[in-house]
């Protein structure tokens, strides 16, 4: 059995988004653009996180 990587990554990527959505409305009406892109970043992390392991060797630099 072969797992279609991209199938289960675009899930992951679709549901943080919404879940980002989501709790970035939580506990305010208008959230900033900071608000919605934060909530949805460490949302879509989190689901990818669920269903994909990362090699602790790894150094990944991400430039923001």
């Amino acid at each position: 059995m072969k797992v279609k990587e991209y199938t289960v990554l675009s899930d992951c990527v679709e549901r943080g988004v919404q879940l980002g959505m989501n709790r970035a409305y939580k506990h305010t009406d208008f959230p900033t653009n900071d608000q919605l892109m934060s909530a949805m970043f460490d949302a879509v992390l989190l689901e990818i996180c669920e269903y994909f392991d990362f090699d602790d060797n790894t150094t990944v630099e991400i430039d923001q």
